[in-house]
């Protein structure tokens, strides 16, 4: 096989255009972390694109994005993850303009012990696996099938007007003290998660939901949602004593519009289980519609 190697560029907006032109799809998934400016962008062609991978400096995983299955393949056979995916890069990179980076994302200059690919189009899930069985003992495709959820947005105001109805005076933005019962909550946590949850709790763009503890007369933190680094809204987590009683929809209300007055521009999209019935229920409730049909990879040598 012939292989192809990427490029790294920095992408502006007409490149958005040109990949819309080319037959891309989910370009509001690439605007949107683009916009939002925690990525490495690496391409075959910046004049005719045929394949795009976005390297996320803080959660560290990798988007890809194609209209050429057979180029895809050549170029995942041009990597050479056994010295690191980013390393032959390592003289381009422009420390100075990421925005943030966390302490793993030096391990990606060397063989990894994991590597994550996220949201994967189920056409290119095959193609991905068997070029990384060669450098990785574990291979996870396992998580489940995510639908990819958008909100239209022609009707703004309107939009606008119905989130406000949603929220009250106890719905606001995460802070970095909440970092650690957020992390302990997650269900995908591990050794390095405490680093991401601390910069998304640290996000103008979150939400929680607090009420007063009858016993030590403090707020407690009951429900909450975060936004990702490449600008997606998720984890929507509701304590199991208080499910049920719209503290949910609540924070996913002040989320979105926290992401329509950060990116007005852009659509805030998501993520969510095939059968995670509930949150699939109050996003469509919210407007959102279903795009197309993701899973996770996750790589491991541990």
């Amino acid at each position: 096989m012939n292989s192809i190697k990427l490029q790294l560029f920095k992408p502006d907006e007409s490149f958005n255009t040109l990949l819309e032109s080319r037959g891309f799809k989910q370009i509001f998934r690439i605007e949107n972390p683009l916009e939002l400016g925690n990525v490495l962008s690496f391409t075959d062609s910046t004049t005719e694109p045929n394949v795009l991978f976005l390297f996320d400096t803080v959660s560290c995983d990798i988007s890809i994005f194609t209209i050429n299955l057979e180029i895809l393949d050549k170029i995942l056979d041009g990597i050479d993850f056994s010295i690191g995916f980013l390393t032959p890069y390592k003289d381009q990179i422009d420390y100075q303009n990421i925005k943030y980076k966390t302490p793993s994302f030096d391990s990606y200059f060397k063989h990894s012990e994991t590597l994550t690919f996220k949201a994967v189009p189920l056409n290119i899930e095959e193609i991905i696996l068997k070029h990384l069985k060669k450098y990785y003992n574990t291979l996870r495709n396992n998580f489940g099938i995510f639908d990819s959820f958008y909100l239209p947005i022609d009707n703004k105001e309107e939009i606008i007007k119905k989130l406000n109805e949603n929220i009250d005076e106890n719905v606001k933005s995460l802070t970095i003290e909440d970092s650690e019962y957020v992390n302990n909550n997650w269900p995908y946590k591990s050794d390095e998660s405490i680093h991401f949850i601390k910069w998304a709790c640290s996000q103008e763009v979150s939400a929680s939901y607090r009420i007063k503890n009858e016993e030590t007369g403090e707020n407690e933190l009951v429900s909450w949602i975060l936004m990702y680094p490449d600008a997606s809204i998720g984890s929507l987590f509701s304590d199991t004593k208080y499910r049920g009683k719209g503290f949910a929809r609540k924070v996913s209300s002040l989320i979105i519009l926290k992401k329509l007055q950060s990116q007005p521009k852009q659509l805030p999209y998501l993520f969510i289980k095939t059968d995670n019935v509930p949150s699939q229920s109050l996003m469509r409730s919210l407007g959102f519609k279903t795009d197309t049909q993701v899973k996770w990879i996750v790589c491991s040598n541990k």
